[in-house]
C-alpha cells in the first residue's frame, strides 16, 4: 500500500466549504482513480492534514482528477486553500490499525 499525506492551509472561515469540497473530490478520486480512500484530520482552525491511500505508487502517479472534475469540486477546494503542500510519500510496512490488526 502507498500513502500520501498533504497539509491544507485554508482561508479563514472556509472550513465548511473546504470540508465539503474535500469530501467530493475524494469520492471522485475513489470512484475514478482506484484509490483506497482518504482521511481528513483537522490540525488547527485553518489547517488540515489529508492522508490518502493507494494500492501502489504507480496507481497514484497515473491518477488525474482533472479529467472528470464533476461540478468543479477541485476548483472549489483550491479556492478555499491558501496553500496545499504534499508532506510525504509513504510505503506501508506494517498495518496495525485496530480495525484490521485486532479484530
Amino acid at each position: 500500500m502507498f500513502t500520501v499525506s498533504y497539509r491544507f492551509n485554508i482561508h479563514p472561515h472556509t472550513n465548511e466549504a473546504f470540508e465539503e469540497a474535500w469530501k467530493e473530490v475524494t469520492q471522485l478520486i475513489y470512484q475514478h482513480c482506484n484509490s483506497l480512500g482518504s482521511r481528513l484530520y483537522k490540525a488547527s482552525e485553518d489547517s488540515y492534514i489529508g492522508i490518502a491511500q493507494w494500492p501502489d505508487k504507480q496507481t497514484w502517479d497515473e491518477s488525474d482528477v482533472s479529467s472528470f472534475d464533476t461540478n468543479g469540486w477541485r476548483s472549489k477546494l483550491r479556492a478555499c486553500c491558501e496553500s496545499v503542500e504534499k508532506l510525504d510519500e509513504l510505503e506501508l510496512i506494517h498495518d496495525l490499525w485496530a480495525e484490521k490488526a485486532f479484530n
